[in-house]
């Protein structure tokens, strides 16, 4: 009988990873289907186990509160629109202004494809919660912020995580408010409207500058 090399034990547990990571996906995604079909409130553990078709111990394994996959799935967006942002080479060439619009665009393009789980997880309050149990800022954002203040694009004296933060928060609340007005009207244009005020800042002094810059 061959001996177990340090190789087969690490492909061992390459495998269990995968597994449990398959596992961890297919209880994120039954989770998501049943919240917009049925409602968060009315999913239960044993009716995302029996959807994922694993026991109820292995999901509270992978996710031990309920709100675990709403917060889960919010990360998951923001991962994808970090690698998203990494992966277009041309990004580096557009003023921190531009990037910062397809950044939103981006998250906006995510809610619009998902209106009926978002709108029911905002509803119920449970959107909300996600937001302050761990969904931090994503990294393209202050990526993007801080590319800007090495170009001499945003003020070098402002600390760029504040910055981020605040195109963060403006997306959070427009997010809030399109869901609360049942998406009446374009979630892109209101957060584009708002990344335009924070850029150009909301005094007359600031608008009168922005003229100019543009007529430059």
């Amino acid at each position: 009988m061959r001996s177990t090399t340090p190789q087969d034990a690490g492909e061992a547990q390459d495998r269990r990873e995968r597994r449990r990571n398959a596992t961890r996906e297919r209880l994120l995604t039954a989770a998501l289907e049943l919240f917009a079909a049925q409602g968060y409130a009315a999913t239960t553990y044993e009716h995302i186990a029996e959807r994922a078709d694993v026991g109820r111990q292995t999901a509270f394994n992978h996710f031990r509160r309920k709100e675990d996959f709403v917060t889960a799935w919010v990360q998951g967006r923001h991962e994808r629109l970090d690698r998203q942002a990494a992966a277009d080479a041309s990004a580096t060439g557009k003023s921190a202004v531009e990037a910062l619009s397809d950044e939103l665009r981006a998250l906006a393009e995510l809610n619009e494809r998902d209106y009926a789980l978002a709108k029911e997880l905002h509803d119920g309050g449970v959107l909300h919660a996600a937001f302050g149990l761990g969904a931090a800022t994503p990294h393209a954002i202050l990526a993007v912020v801080t590319r800007g203040q090495q170009r001499g694009e945003i003020r070098g004296d402002l600390d760029p995580g504040t910055l981020a933060d605040m195109v963060f928060d403006g997306y959070v609340t427009a997010l809030s408010r399109w869901l609360s007005g049942d998406g009446a009207y374009s979630l892109t244009e209101a957060l584009l409207t708002r990344l335009a005020v924070l850029a150009e800042g909301f005094t007359a002094r600031g608008a009168a500058n922005s003229r100019r810059s543009g007529a430059s």
